[in-house]
C-alpha cells in the first residue's frame, strides 16, 4: 500500500527550463567557454551538476567544481525565479494530501533553492519533507529518495517516485521504490515511447491522483 509519493523537482514539480539555461550559459561564460546550446540543456537536466561538467563536457575536476559554482552564484541570483509550476500542479497535490499520502521532494537541486522555488509557487507547505543536494555535491537520486523515507519513516516499498527522466528512472530502481514516469517534462516524450519505462505514465499533473490510486 502506497503511503507516499516523492516528486523530483526540475520538469515533474516545476518547468525550470529557461533558468536552467541561462545559467549553464552564464557558467560557459564565466569559464570563458562557447555555450554548447540547448541540446546539452536538455539532456543535462536532471543529471548531476558536476558529472555534466566533467563527463559531458570533457571538464577536469577542477574546472567542473569552478563551473558549477558559476552555475549556482547565477542561479541564486536569478535562475530559481523563473520556475513555474506545471499547470493542475498544486490541485493534484491537495488531492493527494486530502487522500492522506505524505508527500516529499528528492531533487539533485541544492536543497535551499529548492525551498525557494516551492515556497515561491505556494507548494512548500504541501510538502512533509524536502531533501535536496548537499554542499559537496556528494548525494545521488538514490541517496536523496533514501533520505525522504527516512524522515517520514516510511518503507520502500510503501513509496513512489514521479519523475521525468531516466535519471529519476535509476534513482527509484537503486533506491527500491516505484516509479511513475511524466512525459509533460523535459524527459521522457510520449512521442518516444520506446524510452519510458513499462507501465501507465501521467501526461499531465491532472492523471498523476488518478494513477497514483485516488478516486
Amino acid at each position: 500500500m502506497i503511503r507516499c509519493v516523492l516528486f523530483d523537482m526540475d520538469g515533474t514539480l516545476v518547468d525550470s527550463y529557461a533558468g536552467i539555461r541561462d545559467s549553464y550559459r552564464a557558467a560557459f561564460s564565466g569559464m570563458g567557454l562557447p555555450f554548447p546550446g540547448e541540446i546539452l540543456v536538455r539532456e543535462a537536466i536532471g543529471a548531476p551538476l558536476l558529472s555534466v561538467f566533467r563527463d559531458r563536457c570533457g571538464m577536469d575536476a577542477s574546472a567542473a567544481r569552478r563551473a558549477a559554482d558559476l552555475y549556482r552564484e547565477y542561479y541564486a541570483a536569478h535562475g530559481w525565479r523563473e520556475a513555474r509550476a506545471y499547470p493542475g500542479m498544486r490541485e493534484a497535490l491537495l488531492r493527494l494530501k486530502e487522500a492522506c499520502l505524505m508527500l516529499g521532494t528528492a531533487t539533485l537541486k541544492k536543497e535551499d533553492f529548492a525551498r525557494e522555488i516551492l515556497r515561491a509557487q505556494e507548494l512548500l507547505g504541501l510538502f512533509d519533507v524536502v531533501c535536496g543536494m548537499d554542499g559537496g555535491d556528494t548525494q545521488s537520486k538514490a541517496d536523496l529518495i533514501r533520505c525522504c523515507l527516512s524522515a517520514l519513516n516510511v518503507r520502500a516499498e510503501e513509496a513512489v517516485l514521479v519523475g521525468d527522466s531516466e535519471f529519476d528512472a535509476r534513482g527509484a530502481a537503486e533506491a527500491g521504490i516505484a516509479f511513475l514516469p511524466v512525459t509533460y517534462g523535459f524527459g521522457y516524450r510520449e512521442a518516444e515511447p520506446h524510452r519510458l519505462p513499462s507501465g501507465q505514465w501521467a501526461r499531465s499533473p491532472q492523471e498523476l491522483p488518478q494513477l497514483l490510486g485516488i478516486r
